[in-house]
């Protein structure tokens, strides 16, 4: 239930509580006004009728009289009266008022008590024509009762859906902001800051939207900045790399060759000498191979640029010829979009076909292995390393290094990476979405 819906619940139950309450004071009113009538109207039919009866001497026809008193309560809201005979028979009555607007039946069940009677006996000569019998009647007073209900209660149901009327009306401007305010984070969470809250209402709520959109510049400010240090970082690390390499191959590497030369001339000039300084040389032979064995894969991984000189593709055909000497039993496919994406695309999609190769190889135990780099729908370079293998652990998938700085990478262009089992079958998929500068595409595929 919504935060709005649950703070009119719970004034609608206060204010339901009210109305009950209301309702039960009303009923205790009415009872004791009803019974406070009931009595007035007796007391006052009790006096008329003695009034009437105190000159009986001076009474020329005492029975036409007593008539004459029973007529004079027609018309009465409260009381009936009754000339009755010595056997208790009525010899007249007077009729009661008739309501114009009567009662419901229960709500006149709820307030009807058993009526008043007084039995007047008369003075002579009256008294041979009977006695008076006085009856309280309290349907008029009832009616009357819930006539007042019936506007109280109605006043008071009108309060109440004012007041809820107001709480709706007053608390949703608040609480429209608190919702776009949610979906606003839900946006920031995905890296959309874009989202604006209008500052207008209350000084509270102008306040509140006020810190929230600046909230939003500095956060967008701070990731564009995070963004371009650590693509900074990654241009430095490139650097760097680029920079041990050329050192490795410029100055290690002639010193290793040289060496060798000088190793091959002195085993062809100790052919005649014994034998173990000819297997000292070949001992020496050996490690030198080794060492340039070691320099050439420390070459490869500390800066792919040597081997993206000749593009992309002939990198990654690179790349799959050196698995597939070693793997045979594997099968690697490749399909790319293009020769190249540009400089940075370039080597980062390098890393994620390199990666996502050592880790298949390594883990999974594939039989086969797909490397994809295309262009979507929405100028997106996907990026999609995929093998029918074992699939990843929970544990590599959280914390390998590789898979790691492959996050790194890709974050530092603005992408995404994923990196999951697949679901239509056996084996993992890396799955990475760069966005493409437009202006790199095109510099790259007008170079001859």
């Amino acid at each position: 239930m919504s935060l709005r819906l649950r703070l009119i619940a719970s004034i609608a139950g206060v204010l339901a509580f009210t109305l009950i309450v209301g309702c039960l004071l009303i009923y205790f009113d009415a009872v004791q006004k009803v019974d406070t009538e009931m009595q007035a109207a007796v007391s006052v039919g009790i006096h008329t009728v003695q009034n009437a009866t105190d000159d009986a001497e001076e009474a020329v026809n005492p029975l036409r009289q007593l008539e004459l008193l029973i007529q004079d309560f027609d018309g009465n809201r409260h009381l009936q009266a009754f000339l009755m005979d010595e056997r208790g028979l009525p010899i007249a009555k007077s009729t009661l008022l008739i309501p114009t607007e009567p009662s419901p039946f229960w709500f006149n069940h709820l307030l009807a008590r058993d009526p008043y009677i007084v039995r007047l006996a008369l003075p002579a000569p009256f008294a041979k024509y009977g006695t008076i019998l006085l009856v309280s009647d309290s349907h008029n007073e009832i009616d009357e009762a819930w006539s007042d209900f019936q506007l109280t209660l109605g006043i008071l149901a009108l309060f109440c859906i004012l007041v809820l009327l107001l709480v709706y009306f007053t608390l949703g401007r608040p609480l429209a902001l608190l919702q776009k305010m949610t979906a606003a984070f839900r946006q920031i969470g995905r890296g959309d800051y874009s989202p604006r809250i209008e500052e207008r209402g209350a000084p509270e709520i102008v306040d509140l939207s006020r810190c929230f959109n600046d909230m939003v510049v500095r956060l967008d400010d701070t990731e564009q900045q995070n963004a371009k240090l650590q693509q900074q970082l990654t241009n430095v690390q490139e650097e760097e790399r680029a920079d041990l390499a050329r050192d490795l191959h410029d100055e290690i590497g002639p010193l290793l060759f040289a060496l060798n030369i000088d190793v091959s001339t002195l085993q062809r000039q100790g052919a005649a000498s014994t034998a173990p300084a000819s297997a000292r040389l070949e001992a020496i032979a050996s490690t030198v191979s080794e060492i340039q064995r070691h320099v050439r894969s420390m070459l490869g991984k500390l800066r792919p640029a040597v081997l993206l000189d000749l593009g992309l593709d002939q990198a990654v055909g690179n790349l799959v010829q050196f698995w597939s000497r070693r793997r045979p039993d594997v099968d690697i496919t490749v399909d790319l979009d293009c020769e190249s994406f540009g400089e940075r695309l370039d080597a980062t999609v390098y890393r994620i076909f390199q990666e996502g190769l050592n880790n298949a190889l390594r883990h999974g135990n594939p039989t086969s292995i797909a490397l994809r780099a295309n262009i979507d729908e929405e100028n997106q370079l996907v990026v999609v390393v995929s093998d029918n293998g074992s699939g990843f652990s929970a544990g590599h998938r959280r914390a390998g290094y590789g898979l790691i700085g492959m996050r790194e990478r890709i974050d530092a262009l603005g992408g995404s990476l994923a990196v999951s089992n697949r679901s239509e079958g056996e084996g993992a998929e890396i799955l990475a979405k760069l966005p493409i500068d437009a202006l790199e595409l095109a510099a790259s595929e007008t170079v001859p």
